[in-house]
């Protein structure tokens, strides 16, 4: 293989494009067993090349002799093929942690009632009157009725009366939910 001469070097720096295809010609079979070793879907492995090629014809001006020329395509074929690999695991590993079919139109049914139901619940929620909504808001994060009342300076009775005509206003509220729900 004929190595080019500094003529050919600063013909290429300076943008002529026979001296790229010249450039391409000689590589691109090379890169392309390269490439291979990493990448094994001819079609990726010759997008990589292309790219590779294309952003030595970006840098072109910063190469003073062929060695440096060698090493970036080698180099940028590697890391790219790297990537792509890279890409694949993480796409890989996204796949398994999904449902078998994300597309599914039972994961679509199954997601659209989840969010909607949640929707309704918190609608009905906010519709309590204020006092018993945060009442009721503090017993579903888990406080005792004697931490709400000490918390909001009422009586025990109080918080449990509240808490009573949450419930009801809730269950009276949200029963056509749960009968539709039960039938989906």
């Amino acid at each position: 293989m004929k190595t080019f001469d500094q003529t050919f070097l600063k013909l290429f720096r300076n943008g002529n494009q026979d001296s790229f295809k010249i450039l391409y010609d000689k590589y691109f079979d090379a890169l392309f067993l390269f490439g291979h070793k990493y990448v094994l879907a001819q079609d990726v492995v010759e997008d990589i090349i292309q790219e590779s090629f294309i952003k030595i014809w970006e840098k072109r001006s910063s190469f003073y002799h062929e060695g440096a020329i060698r090493a970036f395509l080698y180099k940028t074929v590697r890391n790219s093929c790297l990537n792509q690999i890279e890409h694949q695991k993480v796409r890989k590993s996204y796949e398994g942690q999904s449902d078998k079919n994300i597309c599914d139109e039972d994961y679509f049914l199954h997601n659209v009632i989840e969010e909607e139901v949640s929707r309704i619940i918190k609608e009905t929620v906010h519709k309590l009157p204020e006092s018993a909504r945060l009442i009721y808001l503090l017993s579903l994060k888990g406080l005792k009725n004697a931490e709400i009342a000490e918390d909001l300076d009422i009586s025990i009775n109080t918080v449990k009366t509240q808490k009573q005509r949450a419930s009801k206003f809730l269950k009276e509220n949200l029963k056509n939910l749960f009968s539709i729900l039960y039938f989906i």
